[in-house]
């Protein structure tokens, strides 16, 4: 099977749990790769890689999030054969959602939990402020005040010509995103966002329609791009693993029961 879509940095057959990570707009899957040094060994790690960047580089960039969800659409129903969560940020956290409703109208078992990051509700008509169609100079000085682009894809001589095509297309495909799913979810979801980001808690509780469970809103410090900092994912790792989600002892194994702190030491 094809599994370009999906990259996993370290195979683990012997999994009880697969994590599944959607990228922020502008990411790739690497972003995920430290998250490795974190996570238990009986955890197996997969980050959706888009078109456009890294190993596809040559690859045209997805136009929408329907292309999206079609694009990791096969890759992602044979990860569901094990246990599984979602982990999405920002247009990665869209992702996810479009995700869960894929596999839910499929009939597709469930996560067990997901964590929805730095994202307004999915029925948003306007989330953000449209930068994608700004000249590139304007688009630019957009990209700096989000503090999420490394400083050297600025200052590197041809870099920013390089990703400057794949992150407007992330931006635009955000923009134009609104669901068209009107239903509820079975799924235990987590909604989370940054202290000094353009949202509230208020915001995160637009989420709340969508599901049949009570949804739990977390409030962790930072702006939009928190989960750069190690304190932060590594709560975020924690939260994902322990909100609420006691899991058999066939998949948890020894560490069933554990707290947090001697899971994720």
């Amino acid at each position: 099977m094809n599994t370009q879509w999906l990259t996993c940095y370290k195979a683990n057959p012997n999994a009880k749990v697969r994590l599944i990570c959607f990228p922020y707009a502008g990411g790739s899957a690497s972003i995920f790769h430290p998250w490795l040094q974190w996570l238990p060994e009986w955890v197996e790690l997969h980050a959706v890689q888009l078109p456009g960047r890294a190993e596809r580089i040559g690859e045209p960039h997805i136009n929408s999030m329907q292309e999206y969800i079609r694009g990791i659409q096969a890759e992602l129903v044979a990860l569901t054969d094990k246990p599984y969560l979602l982990f999405g940020h920002s247009m990665g956290a869209l992702a996810a959602f479009e995700a869960l409703v894929m596999l839910h109208e499929a009939k597709l078992p469930s996560p067990e939990h997901c964590l929805f990051s730095a994202a307004m509700a999915p029925d948003r008509p306007r989330r953000m402020k449209p930068i994608s169609g700004l000249p590139q100079a304007a688009f630019v000085e957009e990209l700096k005040k989000l503090n999420g682009t490394p400083e050297q894809v600025f200052h590197t001589p041809g870099l920013i010509d390089f990703c400057l095509p794949y992150i407007r297309a992330d931006f635009s495909v955000v923009e134009r995103f609104k669901t068209t799913f009107s239903g509820q979810l079975p799924s235990r979801s987590t909604v989370i966002y940054g202290t000094d980001d353009n949202m509230t808690e208020q915001d995160m509780r637009e989420w709340q329609p969508f599901f049949t469970d009570e949804i739990n809103v977390t409030a962790y410090t930072g702006d939009h791009f928190f989960i750069h900092d190690e304190t932060n994912i590594r709560a975020v790792i924690n939260q994902l693993f322990s909100e609420g989600l006691p899991l058999t002892n066939e998949v948890y194994g020894e560490n069933r029961g554990a707290t947090s702190d001697c899971v994720f030491t």
